[in-house]
C-alpha cells in the first residue's frame, strides 16, 4: 500500500493499478461486495476475514475459483492487515463489532467503507471520527439509497419545489433481520431507519433540529423490541418531516426506499421508491389540475441498486481527495437523527437531534 498524504482531510492513493481491498464479514454484505469489487476495475480483493471458517470458506467459494486461488483468508484482522497492507477495508461485520472493526483498520492505515450503523452508539461514532482525524484515513458509511436514480431525481425535483414545508415517508416490509437485530430495543430504528434518515437529508439538504417519536410492538410481531415508529422531524427552514415505519407489515407493502410525498412552494412530488418520481405543480383554489410531470431516472443494476456508485464514489474520493457520500463527519447527523428518535420514544418527549 502506497499513500500520500496531502493538504487534504484524508490521505489519498497515488500509486497506479487497482486499489487492494480487505472484506471483514463473510455475510450476506461481505458478499456483495465481493461481486462489487470484482466489477469495479480500480479495485481488487485480496483478503477476506470473519470469525466463523466455514462462512468465509462458502463466502470465497461464492465468489469464483480465482477468489479461491489469489485471496487470503483468516479470522485474525490486524495479523491480515499487517501481512498485506491493503488500501481499502470494507467494514461488513455486526454493527456491535463495527467500531473495534474500523478502529484497527484505520491504526493501519486503511480507508474503511463501514456498512451502517458507523457505532452502536453516537458517542461511539464520534470516537471513529476522531481516530479517523489522527490518522488521517478517510471512513464512510455505506448509505446506498443517496446513490438510488430516484433519489437524485427527487433531489433536482426538491430545487424546483422550495420552499420545502413537509417530507413524508412510509415504510411498511415483513421483514425478518438477522439474528443480532432481535438483541436490540428498537430494531426498526435503529437497524432500518437511518437509511430513509440520511436519504431524506440527501434529498431536501436539510438536517434535523429535533424529533418527538413513538415507537411500538405489534401484537404479532417476531422481535422482542419495537418493530414499527411514528417520527415527527422539525429539519431546518421550516421543514416537517414524518416518518413511519413498520417491520411486520401485514399488507400494503412499500419498497425498501419507501413510499414518499415532498411538498413545497411550487407544488409536490411523490415517488414509489423503485421507477420514477412524479411531479405536479402547484395551482390556486379553483384552477384546473395541472398535467404532472414524470421526472427522468437512470437505469441501474437490478441486483443491488446503488451499491457501484457507492463503490465508484469512494474510489474516486481515494483517488481525488473529494470527500464522498457518507463521509463519517456528514453520517453522524443522519445517526444523531437515530438515537434522538430512540430517545425520545423511550422518554414520550421531544429531543434536541445533536448536530
Amino acid at each position: 500500500m502506497s499513500t500520500e498524504s496531502t493538504e487534504l482531510a484524508f490521505a489519498t492513493v497515488t500509486t497506479p493499478g487497482p486499489l487492494r481491498a480487505v472484506i471483514v464479514g463473510a455475510g450476506f454484505m461481505g458478499r456483495n461486495w465481493a461481486r462489487e469489487i470484482a466489477r469495479q476495475p480500480d479495485t481488487e480483493l485480496v483478503g477476506w476475514v470473519d470469525l466463523d471458517p466455514e462462512a468465509l470458506n462458502e463466502a470465497v467459494k461464492e465468489a469464483g475459483p480465482e477468489a479461491t486461488s489469489s485471496i487470503a483468508i483468516g479470522t485474525d484482522l490486524a495479523a491480515l492487515l499487517t501481512d498485506l497492507a491493503p488500501d481499502i477495508v470494507f467494514n461488513s461485520a455486526p454493527p456491535a463489532a463495527h467500531r473495534t472493526v474500523t478502529t484497527s483498520a484505520l491504526e493501519h492505515g486503511c480507508a474503511v467503507l463501514s456498512e451502517k450503523p458507523m457505532a452502536m452508539t453516537l458517542a461511539e461514532a464520534r470516537q471513529l471520527v476522531a481516530v479517523s482525524e489522527r490518522t488521517g484515513r478517510l471512513l464512510a458509511v455505506t448509505q446506498d439509497r443517496r446513490q438510488l436514480s430516484g433519489t437524485h431525481a427527487l433531489k433536482d425535483a426538491a430545487r424546483r419545489l422550495a420552499p420545502l414545508t413537509r417530507l413524508e415517508i412510509d415504510f411498511r416490509l415483513p421483514h425478518r433481520a438477522g439474528p443480532y437485530v432481535h438483541l436490540w430495543d428498537e430494531p426498526l430504528l435503529r437497524e432500518m431507519a437511518i437509511h430513509l434518515f440520511d436519504a431524506a437529508r440527501a434529498v431536501t439538504g436539510a438536517d434535523a433540529q429535533s424529533v418527538f417519536c413513538t415507537a411500538y410492538r405489534t401484537p404479532w410481531s417476531w422481535y422482542p423490541g419495537n418493530d414499527s415508529a411514528e417520527a415527527l422531524f422539525q429539519m431546518d427552514d421550516g421543514l416537517h418531516f414524518a416518518f413511519t415505519g413498520c417491520w411486520t407489515a401485514r399488507s400494503d407493502f412499500t419498497s425498501w426506499t419507501g413510499r414518499w410525498y415532498l411538498e413545497g412552494a411550487g407544488g409536490s412530488a411523490i415517488w414509489d421508491g423503485l421507477g420514477a418520481p412524479v411531479l405536479t405543480p402547484a395551482r390556486e383554489e379553483g384552477e384546473p389540475e395541472p398535467p404532472s410531470e414524470t421526472l427522468p431516472v437512470e437505469p441501474q443494476s437490478p441486483e443491488f441498486p446503488g451499491l457501484a456508485e457507492v463503490l465508484a464514489g469512494f474510489v474516486h474520493a481515494l483517488r481525488t481527495g473529494e470527500a464522498p457520500d457518507g463521509e463519517c463527519h456528514d453520517n453522524l447527523r443522519s445517526l444523531a437523527m437515530v438515537e434522538a428518535a430512540v430517545a425520545s420514544s423511550q422518554f414520550a418527549q421531544p429531543v434536541v437531534v445533536e448536530n
